[in-house]
């Protein structure tokens, strides 16, 4: 008989209370020193936007870099209240790597990460400010802040000007505005400026996402560098072609006979909603018994390669890969709709269009779980969030829904730009990538995007399945021609991982949230002996019967509750004194949803953890409340140092896995103390946001007993193993 998962974890937790630490801070400069420098800066800034033509300036401000110090990156130091002095607003930011004047510390790297804040001011205040250094009349707290500042600079027109296609007169660029939603007056200067410069700026395409408005501008080229020095714009770029399936090279049809799965809809689970959003099904396909097409007004008219795409993205969905030699095709766990969001018609290149139409269906709240097996055809930017991620991603901040998204097909492509594309870096879907097998020896697909993602968000993929590869085709369904092609793809790796996903939802009788689900394909996932960056936390299980049954010396538990802002949950390992192990294996995945700031990429996510693990409750190493702490969760060794990750990143993503092994006799009442702390936008310390969902999956496994999992139940009443529906073996 088999072991399955165990739940109601939560009912084990406690609230406690643990007192904050830490020393003074040595700082680099002092504040004389801080004064002199930023002073010379700040006078030379000033010289440069004295003669900046009103135009450029929406309400006469302009925009300058003010550059932390590497050793300020901590939320408590956002030098927010410095610009509110002198009426000046933070408006965004990004991580830069600097090479500071001093440290304060002897030992140091040689450069670091730090926060770059755009700041937006009018003139007359930078003079004040000026005047003020000069006459050394600063307030306390602005000598407080102006000590962490390592430079300021001038935002400069050339540094906002991304990728630009080489073809063509003409331009298609997206541009970013820093201006919110209550920020029309910024838009319509901008709008006037760009007229003035012979753009085009199609305004009733806009997307406000927090304090960034996405814009679609044609122009003539040679006159981006123009367009660039509106002292509000953030960043321009030429707007990239839309990504379904690029390795076409391999496309063969099979001529094996089809024998679909029975229809049987009492096996298909009615408890939640899967939408896929493609290109569409069309007529004259053969599996409308498990697919409903919806198509938005206008988009009656498609292309077949599209409608190929879309039926065969469903397939993937429904079935899987056709496997063996009589290419068995798997039983559907739900049914599905489509949402045709591409038709012949569309002649944006921006895609604009086609995020508006997923846009409009996300926002209705209908669906638990989507698919995404399209996007913009462009690696991600460190510095920049797209605006496929910043509109998707804050659809999906409440965790009400998981979004399944392919993370494209350049990673044969040199560095950087074979790196996951968007919308698969955001921090709320499960990001998917292709291997080119299921069993032992299994690698990354070749053209499968690698990481890392940006931090947060740094483990992208957030794993792999199988997709195909040349020498091992994914074979798939075609429901239009109703036969078998060898393909591969992310674009089939995607439904296949959501098959599994919502195949966990549908044969299990316990209500689990999105991050539960999430969390359960990471904790199952399999690395192996491959790189992170390659495959994310590894290959996820295939199947979702494996993935709800323990093996029989181990334990699965799932947690699931809520953490109140900046207290302390204490989450116990319910590790049964009697077990007969030298060894024992812990394994955790926490999960949380979290609200996002595309204008922060560095703070992009407002939302985190703090977890300290306490393995033994009878050691201490000095006075205090509680035991001692061990390492758990740490970023520091998950990338190579190339890629340079702020000291406490970990603390900010919304998914952290870790298997790790104890001797039992390190082990007395072992427990995760766990902290939810947030932050404003940009960075700086709140108070009040509102509790947040988590998810806990907690394995433990004691090598060779094969008594714990009931010893667990039976000293912990509360827990209950979770229950099957009846389509599976128990």
């Amino acid at each position: 008989m088999n072991n399955f998962i165990v739940g109601y974890g939560e009912t084990l937790t406690t609230q406690v209370d643990i007192s904050g630490g830490g020393g003074g801070k040595k700082h680099p400069y002092s504040i004389s020193e801080a004064i002199k420098r930023i002073t010379s800066q700040l006078d030379e800034i000033i010289s440069k936007i004295e003669n900046k033509p009103d135009a450029e300036c929406a309400d006469g401000k302009v925009v300058i870099k003010f550059i932390q110090h590497p050793s300020y990156l901590a939320k408590s130091y956002y030098p927010r209240k410095l610009f509110a002095a002198y009426g000046m607003e933070d408006i965004g930011s990004r991580a830069v790597t600097i090479k500071p004047e001093k440290w304060g510390v002897i030992k140091h790297p040689d450069s670091g990460l730090a926060s770059c804040v755009f700041v937006s001011g009018k003139k007359n205040q930078y003079r004040k400010f000026l005047s003020d250094l000069v006459a050394n009349s600063l307030s306390r707290a602005s000598e407080d802040v102006l000590r962490t500042l390592e430079r300021i600079e001038y935002f400069d027109a050339a540094e906002k000007i991304k990728h630009i296609d080489a073809n063509g007169d003409k331009l298609n660029l997206e541009v970013v505005i820093h201006a919110s939603v209550d920020d029309e007056g910024v838009v319509r200067a901008f709008d006037d400026y760009a007229s003035l410069n012979g753009g085009a700026v199609r305004l009733e395409k806009a997307k406000v996402v927090g304090g960034l408005t996405f814009l679609p501008v044609s122009i003539s080229r040679g006159k981006e560098q123009d367009l660039a020095n509106f002292a509000q714009l953030r960043v321009l770029r030429s707007i990239p072609k839309l990504r379904m399936n690029k390795p076409e090279t391999l496309r063969n049809s099979i001529s094996n006979p089809v024998t679909l799965p029975d229809w049987n809809p009492d096996i298909l689970s009615r408890d939640f909603r899967v939408c896929i959003f493609d290109g569409g099904l069309g007529d004259g396909h053969h599996i409308s018994n498990w697919v409903t097409e919806i198509v938005p007004p206008g988009m009656e008219i498609s292309h077949p390669e599209y409608l190929a795409h879309g039926s065969e993205v469903c397939s993937a969905y429904l079935f899987g890969p056709a496997l063996g030699a009589d290419c068995a095709l798997g039983t559907p766990y739900t049914a599905v709709d489509i949402v045709r969001v591409i038709s012949q018609g569309d002649s944006d290149p921006d895609l604009f269009d086609v995020l508006t139409r997923i846009e409009d269906v996300l926002k209705l709240k209908t669906y638990k779980y989507i698919n995404l097996s399209l996007g913009p055809n462009i690696a991600i930017d460190d510095d920049e969030v797209h605006v496929w991620t910043s509109v998707i991603d804050s659809l999906l901040q409440d965790g009400d829904c998981l979004a399944v998204v392919a993370v494209g097909n350049d990673g044969d492509l040199p560095g950087d730009y074979g790196r996951v594309q968007p919308p698969s870096d955001m921090v709320n879907s499960l990001s998917v990538g292709a291997s080119d097998g299921d069993d032992l020896g299994w690698a990354r697909a070749p053209y499968s995007c690698m990481g890392p993602g940006r931090s947060p968000g740094v483990v992208k993929p957030d794993g792999v399945i199988f997709g195909g590869a040349p020498h091992n085709p994914f074979r798939v369904y075609s429901p239009r021609i109703h036969s078998f092609i060898d393909t591969m793809g992310t674009s089939y790796a995607a439904p296949y991982a959501l098959r599994v996903a919502a195949g966990i939802d549908a044969i299990t009788d316990f209500e689990l949230s999105t991050n539960t689900v999430k969390a359960l394909m990471v904790h199952s996932a399999k690395q192996g002996v491959h790189d992170l960056k390659d495959v994310g936390w590894g290959r996820f299980p295939t199947s979702p019967e494996s993935v709800i049954t323990c093996l029989d010396d181990e334990a699965t538990i799932i947690f699931q509750g809520e953490l109140e802002n900046s207290k302390h949950l204490r989450i116990p390992v319910p590790l049964p004194a009697s077990i007969d192990s030298t060894w024992v294996h812990l394994s955790a995945t926490f999960c949380i949803s979290a609200i996002v700031d595309p204008e922060h990429p560095l703070h992009y996510t407002r939302s985190g953890l703090e977890i300290s693990f306490r393995a033994n409750e009878d050691r201490f190493t000095m006075e205090g409340a509680n035991p001692d702490t061990k390492p758990f969760f740490s970023l520091g060794k998950l990338y190579p140092s190339e890629y340079e990750l702020r000291e406490d990143a970990h603390k900010w993503e919304t998914t952290l896995s870790k298997h790790q092994r104890f001797k039992r006799n390190t082990l007395q009442s072992p427990v995760f103390d766990v902290k939810y702390h947030a932050r404003e936008q940009g960075g700086a310390i709140s108070e009040d946001l509102p509790a947040i969902r988590y998810t806990l999956i907690l394995t433990i496994r004691a090598e060779g007993d094969n008594s714990i999992y009931n010893k667990i139940l039976q000293e912990n009443r509360t827990l209950q193993a979770i229950s099957v529906r009846s389509r599976i073996e128990v």
